[in-house]
């Protein structure tokens, strides 16, 4: 939870204050806002980068029974150089740790919704520190028309532009902020119906193929394939 920050003086107060404390105005505001950060912690980049690539492998291990695909998504030049061969031994090697493969993207996801969570944390901090210098900005500029001395009033007028540099900053950071949040929601999302939908849904048309029509349930299965693969790209170019 984000702590109360410290309100604007009161016109009065503020207004008796010499020069020197002029230069110092809305600092209370600005040990709080520093405190608030520390005991926030670091927002980072979240576990993005993890998640996709234990997706990835899992959308490989599922071709292991499909190298016409995997062919095809090496193109002409890779198939030249090997590198179809390559991927093939690849997703032969994880196909069997499929399981193993999914547990892994739980945990990463898991490990995300944390990261998210304590990212929304920082997000609120910066909207309520940028709202709290709009406060007193706008106490600071209510005051400036009175203040007579000609030196105090300068001396004012540079601490509200500094200010309303640091409100653009704090409003900048919840934005950046808030873009990675939708884009690590999205993220999740797409693991999920990865994780609930498409792999037990591949999973039973694998099955079936052996027990019923294989042609039909082999179409099935490549469809479903071919979804997660769309899946882990889109969740792919997020990346920078």
């Amino acid at each position: 939870m984000n702590m109360a920050l410290p309100p604007p003086p009161a016109a009065a107060q503020a207004g008796a204050q010499p020069v020197a404390a002029l230069a110092a105005y809305g600092q209370p505001l600005l040990q709080a806002i520093a405190q608030q950060a520390g005991g926030q912690g670091a927002a980072g980049p979240g576990g993005a980068g993890e998640l996709i690539a234990a997706l990835a492998s899992i959308a490989l291990a599922l071709q292991s029974a499909d190298p016409a695909r995997l062919r095809r998504q090496t193109g002409w030049w890779g198939r030249l150089l090997g590198r179809d061969v390559e991927r093939q031994l690849d997703a032969d090697a994880l196909q069997p740790q499929l399981g193993v493969l999914l547990v892994r993207a739980q945990d990463s996801a898991v490990r995300l919704q944390a990261d998210s969570a304590q990212r929304q944390g920082a997000i609120a901090a910066s909207e309520q520190a940028a709202l709290a210098l709009q406060q007193w900005i706008a106490a600071g500029s209510a005051l400036l028309p009175a203040v007579a001395d000609a030196q105090a009033h300068a001396v004012l007028a540079q601490r509200l532009d500094h200010l309303r540099r640091l409100a653009a900053l704090q409003r900048s950071e919840a934005a950046q902020w808030q873009l990675l949040q939708a884009q690590d929601d999205a993220l999740l999302a797409r693991f999920r119906r990865i994780a609930e939908v498409l792999l037990p849904a591949w999973k039973q048309a694998a099955l079936a193929r052996h027990v019923q029509d294989q042609a039909v349930h082999d179409r099935q299965a490549a469809q479903l394939q071919a979804q997660i693969a769309a899946e882990v790209a889109a969740a792919q170019a997020r990346l920078p």
